[in-house]
């Protein structure tokens, strides 16, 4: 994906109130669920920050999409096919 404006979603917590800008780096599809790898947007001068594999969890009917973060035990294989994907890209590194 190409960087840029585009790329940049605002997360909201359940009640709204937490919103945090991440940027989307990836996305793909797995057993037909669609999952994101989403990284912080960083400023000029930070190197590193955190990224995250977000579940699309979104109704069919539903206008905005609704993702969740996955839990550790699903996010390794995950993780992993993100890994290979952007090997060339993308430094990526479990904690």
């Amino acid at each position: 994906m190409s960087k840029g404006k585009e790329n940049i979603i605002v997360l909201s917590g359940d009640d709204g109130d937490i919103e945090v800008e991440v940027e989307v780096i990836d996305q793909t599809v797995i057993n037909g669920t669609t999952y994101i790898l989403v990284a912080d947007v960083l400023n000029d001068d930070e190197e590193e920050g955190d990224c995250y594999i977000l579940k699309d969890v979104s109704s069919g009917e539903s206008e905005e999409a609704d993702y969740e973060v996955v839990p550790s035990e699903e996010a390794d294989g995950i993780f992993d096919a993100f890994e290979k994907m952007l090997k060339d890209e993308i430094d990526l590194k479990k904690e």
